[in-house]
Parts: C-alpha cells; structure tokens; sequence
C-alpha cells in the first residue's frame, strides 16, 4: 500500500506541509513503513512491541523516536529537511 502523506480527514487538520510535498510512502508490512521523494530513499519506519515507532534515515542510523504514526512520519521529514540544508 503506498500514499501520500494526505490530510486527516478524522482529524480536521491539513496535515501536508510544504516539506511532505511529493513524498511517497509505501507499508512493506504491519508496522513497517518506508518514504520516497522522486525517487530518492528518506528513510523509513518500524514500530516496536510497545507500539512507538523507532525513525531511520535513509541510511539506516536511527534519528528519533515518536509516540504515533503520524508523528514518526513527521519526524523523518523534520530530519531530513534538516539533513539537507546543512
């Protein structure tokens, strides 16, 4: 399954933002989840027993830890931006 990060509808709040424009993600498998940017791999998603999600970069090397989904997705994109206008 791959998608867009789109807005929440259940959620009522726009949860695009200029840095998740054209990023892909695709489920590889429950809990698993990893991003695509015209064609450049960003990193990628696995959710641990307690249901956090540990976040990678594209280079594998962990570089945060979030609560949820959505807030694993937005650290990746925070990181990556980050990344590269260093």
């Amino acid at each position: 399954m791959a998608s867009s990060l789109a807005p929440d509808p259940l959620s009522g709040t726009d949860a695009a933002t200029p840095s998740s424009y054209g990023v892909l993600w695709s489920r590889v498998e429950d809990g698993f989840y990893v991003a695509n940017r015209d064609g450049v791999f960003l990193g990628y998603l696995d959710r641990e027993a307690d249901g956090t999600y540990r976040v990678f970069n594209g280079r594998s090397r962990q570089v945060g830890e979030a609560p949820d989904r959505r807030q694993a997705m937005a650290a990746l994109l925070a990181h990556h931006d980050e990344e590269t206008t260093e």
